[in-house]
């Protein structure tokens, strides 16, 4: 009941296409699962003088019957649960393994971006 946000997983797999080359894609794993999101990590952001660099560590909490694997894709529509129609998307790598515990996992993401 307190998990509050949605979230699709992504990973990068190979994918056969019609002519029968083979490339790498982000195929969608999981789609509009239940987690959330917790900023417990460290903010290491900081200003250049050509750019504003975000970046911090983040636990998502989800169901332990998930598999998510380091470098899986994360985009997290915060609040997604309550109000479905939410547009506050944010988006993480998994880094390292998830934590397992009988009742949820807590998986370890980063963001990185430029603001």
């Amino acid at each position: 009941m307190t998990y509050e946000d949605t979230a699709s997983v992504s990973r990068t797999e190979p994918v056969t296409g019609a002519n029968n080359i083979t490339k790498t894609a982000l195929v969608v794993k999981y789609s509009e699962i239940i987690c959330a999101l917790s900023y417990t990590g460290s903010d290491k952001s900081n200003q250049t003088k050509a750019q504003n660099e975000v970046e911090y560590d983040a636990v998502i909490f989800a169901a332990p019957d998930l598999l998510v694997l380091p470098g899986d894709s994360v985009i997290l529509k915060r609040f997604g649960r309550d109000d479905p129609s939410s547009q506050l998307l944010l988006m993480f790598e998994v880094v390292g393994r998830p934590a397992m515990y009988a009742t949820h996992q807590e998986i370890r993401v980063k963001d990185g971006d430029l603001a």
